[in-house]
């Protein structure tokens, strides 16, 4: 195996190379393929028909990249994808692949919904396929009083202010879980990276409050930068000047003066990424 160094505080670390694709990467491309197989359509076609420039899918699918697709661009393709296959009689869809959609299907559902109500079954087909345990299929019995859902941090939001609850620029949103049916403040983030393997793997759905302490040893944050930027980290040690938080994946430390941190926000639970 290929390695590299990393210098820091004078001593030598030997870290893993970073593979020619992330899973996070995989994980995306397989969705995609997944979409091209239940609406016919190859990449680029897919692509247009979602109103994306045709080349946006293919070269993802087949260059090596430093990116994945943009939260945005699924969900156009997402919703393209679950249009057509409200219009195909139950029988003609493949209920295999479909039921591989479900990680996206349970993040994007409510938008896709909003854009396609006609897709409602055929979202529910893709859900069951995971035994009812996602978190995110549609119930009337969601807990009331607070709103039914949370908001799903997908990356740095214009206007984000966790702090005071501000999420009016988050695309995507979430069924409260029932832990958190009396938190205002509770959101959600969307896992992006390894740093965090095996604690939270690409594609997790990762749930946070404002309102519990950070007490404790091995504590996973959310940690909100002064710049807009969200992290997924472990809480290593805080003074009024600097807090130290760390990945697991590399094992790294990293501190950070506490004027560039917004908030820290400890992580309550996470759903797995179907597999």
């Amino acid at each position: 195996m290929h390695t590299r160094h990393n210098i820091t505080g004078g001593e030598r670390v030997e870290t893993a190379a970073v593979p020619a694709i992330s899973a996070h990467q995989q994980q995306t491309r397989d969705l995609v393929q997944a979409m091209m197989a239940l609406t016919g359509l190859s990449a680029s076609g897919l692509a247009k028909a979602a109103g994306l420039t045709p080349t946006t899918v293919n070269r993802f699918l087949r260059h090596p990249v430093r990116h994945t697709l943009s939260q945005r661009t699924m969900l156009a393709l997402m919703t393209e994808t679950f249009a057509r296959l409200a219009r195909l009689p139950a029988a003609a869809i493949d209920r295999d692949t479909l039921r591989s959609l479900a990680p996206a299907a349970g993040v994007f559902q409510r938008a896709i919904l909003e854009r396609v109500p006609a897709a409602r079954s055929i979202i529910d087909m893709a859900l069951a396929g995971d035994g009812g345990s996602l978190p995110f299929s549609y119930s009337d019995n969601e807990p009331r009083g607070l709103a039914d859902d949370i908001p799903v941090v997908t990356g740095p939001i214009p206007g984000l202010d966790i702090a005071v609850g501000d999420f009016r620029g988050a695309l995507l949103r979430t069924a409260r879980p029932p832990f958190l049916s009396s938190d205002p403040r509770a959101f959600a983030v969307l896992m992006p990276d390894e740093a965090m393997t095996p604690r939270f793997d690409p594609g997790d759905i990762v749930y946070a409050s404002p309102a519990r302490p950070l007490d404790g040893a091995n504590v996973d944050v959310i940690v909100e930068y002064a710049d807009g930027r969200v992290s997924v980290r472990r809480l290593v040690a805080q003074t009024p000047a600097q807090v130290t938080v760390a990945t697991l994946s590399p094992p790294q430390a990293a501190t950070v003066q506490r004027k560039d941190i917004r908030g820290l926000y400890r992580v309550i639970a996470a759903h797995r990424a179907a597999q």
